[in-house]
């Protein structure tokens, strides 16, 4: 959004009217949507849940370890979707940010830490699969219950760390008479943007696809096993379960299918276009593949929110108690709100029937 204008003294105008309403209308539902469900997220596997947890005692190895990593992918996309309200506002001013330096350096810092910070959980997460499949007594049994809070409090400062340079290159500048609030354009930018690419993307990546595709032939391989021998063999990702069946087998598919579809459709465009604008930066003769790379980047950009909000329906999808367990919640919620409602109405009856008999 705002972050991707292009600082130069470009002579194209900015998008039409119908294009900023257009704009402005996802912009408001993919705030209220993703907050929402995300939010949600944290609420019931974050707090509630934990809250159970510890009191009942009852929550086993492995589903503590993914309710600690879907909470903080969760928190990583609330990240993300906080500078939506201010990107409203930079639509609002017709493509002219409002809000002075402090926040456009904010805005540019909680872009970046959400990103990193997503990469770096998503590929915990795919390591953690493969992590079950080759060592499943220890990750499920005898690991430590602190170890994967601990990795996910690393991740989260070594995000931190690489976004906080961009405070230092973000800026103001006046673009067609409408103040933009944009990277600076220099070395240092590049830099910045190809260790984003490299550490951000392609490694986080790398590691998805290929922890994805061992957890898919490890299951595919126990499949066979299964068909050939009566030995019960227990599942790659759970040690305690038994052996896929086709029905799981067609679930697990499905649910690394569409998290590979959502990382490929809704990343990988807007890094490409983050790249290119990084590689045609001082170019002679380059000058329209960079403009349209920040154009690619702004309307990339809304890729990455749209997938920060409805990642909590693929969450579940991806574990299998967590919409019971949402709906547990929001009903328990609304009858304890609705109880004690009707108990203060019945004690405010009850105070006014003894008024009225004195």
């Amino acid at each position: 959004m705002a972050g991707e204008q292009s600082s130069s003294n470009d002579s194209s105008s900015f998008p039409s009217e119908a294009a900023r309403v257009s704009q402005m209308v996802a912009t408001v539902l993919i705030f209220f949507v993703g907050v929402t469900l995300n939010g949600l997220v944290v609420w019931v596997l974050g707090f509630r849940r934990a809250r159970h947890s510890g009191a009942a005692g009852g929550e086993t190895q492995g589903a503590g370890s993914f309710r600690v990593y879907v909470v903080n992918l969760a928190l990583a996309d609330l990240v993300l979707l906080l500078r939506t309200p201010l990107m409203l506002g930079y639509l609002a001013h017709h493509f002219s940010w409002p809000f002075g330096q402090t926040l456009c350096q904010l805005v540019m810092f909680l872009r970046c830490l959400g990103l990193y910070g997503g990469a770096f959980l998503l590929s915990a997460v795919a390591l953690e699969r493969c992590l079950c499949l080759m060592r499943p007594v220890w990750a499920r049994l005898r690991r430590p219950r602190w170890v994967v809070p601990i990795v996910c409090a690393v991740l989260w400062l070594i995000a931190a760390a690489l976004s906080v340079p961009y405070f230092s290159v973000s800026g103001l500048y006046l673009w067609q008479n409408r103040t933009q609030c944009v990277e600076t354009a220099g070395e240092a930018t590049t830099g910045l943007i190809v260790l984003e690419t490299a550490v951000g993307f392609c490694l986080p990546f790398v590691l998805f696809v290929s922890c994805n595709l061992v957890v898919l032939l490890g299951a595919r391989s126990a499949e066979r096993r299964a068909s050939t021998t009566s030995t019960p063999v227990t599942s790659p990702t759970s040690p305690s379960a038994p052996l896929y069946p086709s029905q799981k087998m067609t679930r697990l598919y499905r649910i690394l299918f569409f998290t590979m579809l959502l990382f490929l459709t809704c990343w990988v465009p807007y890094f490409i276009c983050r790249f290119l604008k990084a590689l045609s930066f001082g170019r002679v003769g380059w000058e329209n593949l960079q403009h349209g790379a920040v154009k690619g980047a702004y309307a990339a950009l809304f890729l990455v929110y749209i997938k920060s909000a409805l990642n909590p329906i693929l969450y579940a999808f991806a574990a299998r108690g967590l919409r019971r367990t949402v709906r547990d919640s929001l009903f328990s919620t609304i009858e304890r709100i609705f109880n004690e409602d009707l108990s203060e109405s019945l004690r405010r009856k009850s105070l006014r029937r003894r008024d009225s008999q004195f």
